[in-house]
């Protein structure tokens, strides 16, 4: 029994089906039904039952994943200890980060790093998700979040706010905000016309009609006239496109948080690259906060 093969065991138990297990691990789904076969034949196990819905745990199997799993978690912690002592300046950094943040924000400032660090790779991973930072899926974690996770360490380094705009276009022909019966909000994820968001809003009586559950889609579909958005201010206020709904107020929406894991944050790399993100945000407080507007 070797570790390549429990590796694919963990992705198949996890992921529920060879072929999805063989995305994760990036290699052909026939490699992964093989070596499965061959462990169990070695072991002269069942470890799956096999179902028309994919690969199910059978009584070995979970106890193998119990076994496995602390045989990853220690792998994982000699490697995230070692990577801890390292003391120079180079190397890969894997940032996981929303693609708004990452395209509307904070990519001129991962370039400047970059420029300025030139033996320090960064590879960007564009994620909503918390990629596991324990297994190193990634180093670094900017995350839109109100409680991070207690095994992470970091700072909270904004709370973004958000405001309500429209297109001049929308703006004209609804005679917004003097009217608003013709008028509805572009919906996110709630099925109701009245989420909670719209009750607390300025405009409570506008009802949803249409939903984009993407925040670079509302942006693209405010602008193209499809309702009032309540977006990020990051995205609406730069965007020479949109106008704020009169009276035009922010508030604020989420926290920001630069997470690591706490193994790796006496890596010099890794203190260097969130301190030169925190003072990236520092600065763009302004436009985070809905202020630039107004200054």
């Amino acid at each position: 029994m070797n570790w390549d093969d429990l590796k694919i065991f963990l992705a198949v138990a996890r992921e529920g089906s060879a072929r999805a297990a063989a995305h994760k691990l990036g290699v052909h789904h026939s490699t992964v039904t093989r070596r499965i076969e061959a462990l169990e034949s070695t072991q002269n196990v069942r470890l799956f039952d096999r179902l028309p819905s994919g690969y199910a745990l059978a009584i070995a199997g979970e106890e193998l994943l119990q076994a496995v799993t602390r045989i990853e978690d220690e792998i994982n912690g000699i490697e995230l200890h070692i990577l801890g002592q390292d003391a120079h300046l180079k190397g890969d950094i894997r940032v996981t980060l929303p693609d708004a943040m990452a395209t509307d924000l904070l990519m001129p400032d991962l370039v400047r790093f970059m420029d300025a660090y030139p033996e320090v790779n960064l590879e960007i991973l564009i994620s909503y998700g918390l990629f596991s930072l324990t297994k190193r899926e990634a180093d670094v974690a900017i995350r839109i979040t109100e409680n991070p996770p207690e095994h992470l360490v970091g700072r909270k380094v904004a709370c973004y706010h958000c405001a309500t705009y429209a297109s001049q276009g929308y703006l004209e022909t609804h005679n917004l905000p003097a009217e608003t019966t013709n008028a509805h909000w572009i919906g996110w994820d709630s099925p109701t016309p009245y989420p909670d968001w719209v009750r607390k809003s300025e405009f409570p009586d506008i009802p949803i009609r249409g939903r984009v559950n993407h925040p670079v889609a509302q942006l693209a579909a405010a602008k193209a006239g499809f309702g009032v958005a309540r977006i990020p201010c990051f995205l609406g206020d730069p965007e020479p496109a949109l106008q704020r709904v009169p009276p035009g107020e922010s508030a604020p929406c989420q926290d920001v948080w630069l997470l690591t894991h706490k193994d790796l944050i006496s890596t010099v790399r890794i203190q260097t690259f969130m301190n030169f993100m925190a003072d990236a945000f520092h600065k763009k407080l302004p436009l985070l906060e809905g202020r630039e507007v107004n200054e």
